[in-house]
């Protein structure tokens, strides 16, 4: 078995243009290789995995850098107007400020720094000031800085502390959203077994129905060629030998509609198993020879437990909530650290010369909500309402599931009544057929009774391979419904 699984997996150009036999186990194991809702499913839970890593990554500080550069079009002045800066001794200045003590005591000083009356008092302006005996004159036109080209170059980082909860809310939601996309693509496996499943009895069905069709006609061109000889011999009229033939056009015609049907129901498996439409494959299964019925031991608590739908509105509720609990976090302050590396030119810490200086500088910062009219309460309403919706759709798929369960019970125990019921019709239907063929050959009943025999079991027939069918689907669907088709 797995070398054969080996071959059909990694060999694909030696099998696809030619004839492979395959079982349906091999056909599920195929499927769920190389369809492409699988491919799908892997793709989003391999972009899931990956927003599950950039979620973790928020926890670390975040380094960047900033550039710019500026063409200035005026300079910078740093005067509004010229300046007369009053000449003050050493002497009397004492921590940067006029010591006035010391003037006093100290009259040839005085009359060095400030101006004197007649009578040696101090001559003050109209402002109230002192007038002082020399100036230094400072113009505003010199007073100028020529930034014509600023260049500017941050290297940041910042590191959070403390966001509220929000950081774990977040990668608790990428977790969630993981075991959310796991469920999905477990879905979209039953899906995709289901699917196969049912193509491959729909082909194992036509493959039976062709084959009888085929033994039907050939039952009719034997029955054909019987009343040709006896018309020659005056047994039976020409009107015996035209209800054949007509018989034999209309068995002809479902033989090549089966045909078709056939090759369309391979093409279709063919799509689902990932090969190219025209791959030839044969299928070992039958439904006729080596059938048994299958006891199945159902209980919707386990189909409660298995179903990936519910795991995945579970998912769903926890990441709802999560979500919830970032709404919350936006109550809460947000403290981080931050620090930068600055280089600017022209250098501001070397009188502004076109040169690059650089600095560095570090802090906290802090973020503290006080007043949003009400916007987060709404918010997390919002929120709440929408995990209580998830919580009532779990409850309500709970229920819809436990009457699917019984559904599909129902509908395989009347599936296993119905092979009973169209295999009894079918032996009934070949005794008929045994005793009209008789019959006729004894020359006790005309052709339309032995047509309209031929026409039950064929019918008879073709309607117990569409319960085979029917009951193998539903076998399949069961297993759906409890969710033990998981691979």
């Amino acid at each position: 078995m797995k070398l054969k699984l080996f071959i059909v997996l990694f060999f694909i150009p030696v099998i696809l243009y030619s004839q492979e036999k395959l079982n349906l186990e091999e056909c599920r194991q195929i499927a769920l290789q190389r369809n492409r809702k699988i491919k799908v499913a892997d793709e989003n839970q391999y972009m899931i995995n990956s927003i599950s890593k950039a979620a973790k990554t928020q926890h670390y500080p975040r380094f960047g850098a900033n550039g710019a550069f500026l063409r200035m079009n005026k300079e910078i002045s740093l005067l509004s107007e010229n300046l007369f800066l009053p000449i003050i001794p050493q002497e009397a200045i004492t921590n940067g400020v006029i010591n006035e003590i010391i003037l006093g005591r100290n009259p040839d000083l005085l009359q060095q720094t400030l101006v004197l009356d007649d009578n040696g008092n101090i001559v003050y302006d109209e402002r109230g000031n002192p007038v002082f005996k020399n100036y230094a004159y400072l113009p505003a036109d010199q007073a100028t800085l020529d930034l014509d080209n600023v260049f500017l170059l941050n290297f940041s980082m910042k590191q959070p502390v403390y966001m509220g909860g929000k950081i774990r809310e977040i990668n608790r939601m990428a977790q969630f959203a993981e075991d959310l996309f796991h469920a999905k693509k477990v879905l979209t496996e039953t899906e995709v077994i289901v699917e196969t499943d049912e193509k491959y009895w729909q082909v194992i069905s036509l493959q039976e129905k062709v084959k009888l069709t085929t033994s039907y006609k050939q039952m009719i061109e034997n029955l054909l060629a019987d009343l040709n000889n006896f018309y020659e011999e005056g047994i039976v009229t020409k009107n015996d030998v035209l209800k054949a033939k007509v018989k034999y056009n209309e068995v002809g015609l479902k033989l090549l509609k089966a045909t078709n049907g056939l090759k369309l129901a391979q093409m279709s498996l063919n799509q689902t198993l990932g090969f190219p439409l025209d791959t030839i494959i044969q299928l070992t299964d039958t439904i006729i020879i080596n059938y048994q019925f299958k006891e199945k031991n159902i209980t919707a608590t386990e189909a409660i437990q298995n179903r990936a739908e519910l795991d995945m509105l579970n998912s769903t509720i926890r990441i709802a909530e999560s979500a919830e609990n970032v709404m919350k976090s936006r109550y809460l302050p947000n403290v981080g650290l931050t620090a930068n590396y600055l280089f600017m030119n022209p250098n501001p810490y070397n009188g502004f010369k076109k040169e690059f200086g650089a600095d560095w500088n570090v802090g906290v910062y802090l973020n503290i909500p006080i007043w949003h009219w009400n916007d987060k309460k709404y918010t997390i309403q919002a929120t709440k309402h929408k995990t209580n919706a998830f919580k009532e759709q779990l409850a309500e798929s709970e229920e819809l599931i436990t009457l699917e369960v019984k559904q599909t019970e129902f509908k395989y125990t009347e599936s296993v009544k119905k092979v009973e019921m169209t295999h009894m019709a079918l032996q009934q239907a070949k005794e008929n057929l045994d005793v009209t063929q008789d019959s006729f050959d004894e020359g006790i009943i005309n052709t339309t009774d032995l047509l309209e025999a031929q026409t039950i079991w064929q019918e008879a027939y073709s309607e117990y391979i569409d319960a085979k069918t029917e009951n193998k689907i539903f076998e399949t669907e069961l297993f759906r419904v409890t969710g033990q088709l998981k691979y």
